[in-house]
């Protein structure tokens, strides 16, 4: 009897995990596959998030993140960019709207090489969250590398709402 039910429970086992497995990968209605896929931790991503086609969006487009590699052309117009490598290559953040961003919350913290500003406002990114050692990013602006010093030590980003904040 013990034997039939440890057969019983393997067999059970393996056609749950076949069925897992011929499902299709848009099955995942979180998204999480394709953000471990992109080395993204859906964990520690600001709540809200859903994944559409290669990006993560937030609140209706106003945040994305992209999972791909971009180009400068493609930061969206009233937008502001910031890139994973230098001269606007690998992963790309976007923000519309003003206000303080912690790039912790995006999986972003500390990778940031280039930037693009498409709006008609200045911004500024902080080592820290909104506080200490910043940089200004002046309205319609951009900077293909923050330089050696600067690389990969953005954590967060501030968006104003005039051109005359930096």
């Amino acid at each position: 009897m013990r034997t039939l039910r440890f057969v019983s429970a393997a067999l059970g086992a393996a056609a749950i995990a076949t069925a897992l497995a011929a499902a299709p990968a848009s099955a995942a209605t979180d998204g999480a596959a394709t953000l471990r896929a992109a080395g993204v931790d859906a964990a520690k991503l600001a709540p809200g998030w859903k994944v559409v086609g290669d990006q993560i969006v937030w609140n209706g487009g106003e945040t994305t993140l992209s999972l791909s590699p971009s180009a400068a052309s493609n930061c969206q117009a009233n937008y502001v960019c910031l890139y994973e490598h230098r001269d606007f290559g690998g992963r790309r953040l976007q923000f519309r709207d003003p206000g303080l961003k912690n790039l912790v919350d995006y999986g972003f913290n500390d990778q940031m090489s280039s930037w693009h500003n498409r709006r008609g406002v200045d911004a500024r990114w902080y080592y820290n969250i909104g506080s200490g050692t910043s940089r200004c990013m002046q309205a319609n602006s951009q900077s293909s590398y923050v330089g050696n010093a600067d690389n990969d030590q953005a954590s967060s980003l501030r968006i104003y709402t005039s051109a005359s904040a930096c």
